[in-house]
């Protein structure tokens, strides 16, 4: 039997998962007025659901409570791009060190397997090339978990991932400017083989420029389109 505050919270985290998922696809657009009853629509359930999803989202930095105007999708600002980049070259940085210098063989091998799945696929739909494939984007956010996940620090780990998370809201929009030259799949290869032959400067270095890459060209979007 499932207990009545365990199907509360399974629909809290379900809202909070397709709120989430529509502000990254780009149907709840940055500044966007929130109202309960389209995101009730959204979301398939009541208003207790989704209040609590916008309550957890507003503590992510996903969503802002205007007094009482409501809720509404955080706006998109190159600061908060930069200050999102900077804590996260340096809080990945240092967690890929460490899982280099304490990752086992069991590491190892789920890092090997992320990165093998993720260089199987391009990152742009076929059909759609300025759309990302999601396929792709959970087998991204794999290899980057895979590559700190030996770094021992649960508190670390956390960090990372509400980094990466706020993070990826702005990396979804580099897939908007497909004419842009950029060999993402290079990027990982060579963070991924630097990281397999333990050499942490190398792995570290091109990672925070990977980041950085990935900054600039949303930076170049935010100055032109918002």
């Amino acid at each position: 039997m499932i207990a009545i505050g365990d199907v509360s919270r399974t629909l809290a985290d379900e809202a909070y998962s397709r709120i989430r998922e529509a502000m990254h696809s780009g149907q709840l657009k940055p500044g966007h007025k929130l109202r309960f009853s389209d995101l009730q629509e959204l979301t398939d359930t009541s208003v207790t659901p989704v209040r609590e999803a916008l309550a957890r989202l507003t503590a992510e930095g996903f969503t802002e409570l205007e007094g009482h105007r409501g809720y509404r999708v955080a706006p998109v600002s190159s600061t908060d791009l930069w200050d999102i980049v900077r804590n996260r070259q340096r809080l990945e940085s240092e967690a890929l060190s460490l899982s280099i210098q304490h990752g086992d063989d069991h590491w190892e091998a789920q890092l090997v397997t992320a990165h093998h799945l993720l260089a199987r696929m391009d990152r742009e739909r076929a059909d759609l090339p300025t759309a990302a494939d999601e396929q792709w984007e959970k087998r991204h956010q794999a290899f980057h978990e895979a590559l700190i996940a030996g770094c021992q620090s649960k508190v670390l780990l956390g960090f990372c991932g509400q980094l990466y998370a706020r993070a990826n809201r702005y990396r979804r929009l580099s897939v908007t400017v497909p004419d842009i030259p950029r060999d993402v799949r290079t990027e990982h290869r060579l963070i991924f083989e630097a990281a397999i032959e333990r050499d942490a400067v190398t792995a570290t270095e091109l990672l925070r420029d990977h980041f950085e890459r990935t900054a600039l060209m949303v930076d170049e979007i935010l100055r032109h389109r918002w």
